[in-house]
């Protein structure tokens, strides 16, 4: 394992994510987080430590399990795969869960889950075109 790609991919990869984050969270479903705002913390309140070190633990989680995944083929269809598996493992779940216990629009579930397809994949393929052998 190459620790100085590996170190470099994992910074690159949670400031990526913390800004896909944002985008999508903060942004994109900002409309639909507060037509239910009930249902979370209120605005301000954010605990934005916990939403940091959440990102910071995927990047660490993830590149890791990349690096001692990677395989000696193309690099793009590798970070495509490993976006979608990510998505699989995280998102999903999480998601299907969170809904299946807060009565939220199922419409903002599956927002919520489309777009961090989207981000999975986007980061898959950062981490495959940075942990390139």
């Amino acid at each position: 394992m190459n620790v100085k790609k590996l170190v470099l991919t994992i910074i690159v990869v949670f400031v990526a994510a913390n800004l896909a984050g944002f985008l999508i969270h903060a942004i994109l479903l900002r409309p639909d987080y507060m037509a239910v705002k009930e249902h979370y913390r209120p605005e301000g309140q954010e605990m934005m430590l916990w939403i940091c070190l959440a990102y910071l633990s995927f990047a660490v989680g993830s590149v890791i399990v990349y690096a001692k995944g990677v395989e000696n083929k193309p690099w793009l269809g590798q970070g495509i795969r490993f976006g979608i598996l990510m998505w699989l493992i995280l998102a999903v779940p999480s998601f299907f869960i969170a809904y299946a216990v807060q009565p939220v629009p199922t419409i903002l579930m599956v927002k919520q889950v489309l777009f961090e397809g989207v981000d999975k994949i986007l980061l898959g393929i950062i981490t495959a075109a940075l942990y390139r052998p």
